[in-house]
């Protein structure tokens, strides 16, 4: 039978997602270093929103697969964490600039997605949040040999096991639950669809 997560990417716009121009641009070290650095600051106003959407659909959850799910995700942060600082530090981006910058509406649009759910359900906030972390491994293992050495740099923590880990657990969870599976798709392909947005609106400035 197949899992619920595979049935979600098959009937999705994935490829789209993981091979998008942008992500392309990476690999081959010619994406201009303005629209990342533009990407960067929209991708910091994204997760501090979808870490606050994680904690509150958190609450929805059974207590121990929350509490297992959170320690996987929270314990790797660090070195996440590590990897924005240099490229934040490459490409002279401030804490107060992060601040000061206004979400796209894609950015607006797609953590409102994610904030919906999470007050709703804990098992549709994971079918909402999936493509996002599993779609950035797959990504990460693409950009992570790139010809630049800034992209290889931020591709460096979605291409490790760390970060393998954290894709493993929401899988396992995701795998896990009972959902429509209609709603799901629905679910998942705006989900894909906004991450194809955000790479677009980057390529667009």
């Amino acid at each position: 039978m197949m899992r619920l997560s595979e049935f979600l990417r098959e009937n999705s716009p994935w490829e789209e997602y993981v091979n998008h121009e942008f992500v392309k641009e990476m690999i081959e070290g010619t994406l201009p270093q303005k629209k990342f650095r533009y990407y960067l600051l929209q991708d910091a106003k994204y997760v501090e929103e979808m870490l606050r959407a994680l904690l509150r659909a958190s609450a929805l959850a059974p207590l121990d697969k929350s509490l297992k799910l959170l320690h996987v995700i929270l314990s790797s942060r660090d070195k996440g964490t590590e990897v924005n600082n240099y490229l934040y530090s490459r490409l002279g981006i401030t804490q107060d600039e992060i601040r000061r910058t206004k979400m796209n509406d894609v950015n607006y649009a797609y953590t409102r997605h994610l904030n919906y759910w999470a007050e709703r359900s804990w098992e549709l906030f994971l079918v909402a949040w999936t493509p996002c972390m599993w779609g950035y491994f797959e990504i990460g293992k693409k950009v992570v040999n790139s010809t630049s050495e800034l992209y290889k740099a931020w591709a460096s923590f979605y291409s490790s096991d760390d970060y393998k880990k954290r894709v493993d657990i929401i899988l396992e969870n995701l795998d896990s639950i009972e959902v429509d599976k209609d709603l799901a798709s629905e679910i998942f392909n705006r989900s894909v669809k906004y991450e194809i947005q955000f790479w677009d609106s980057a390529l667009t400035i």
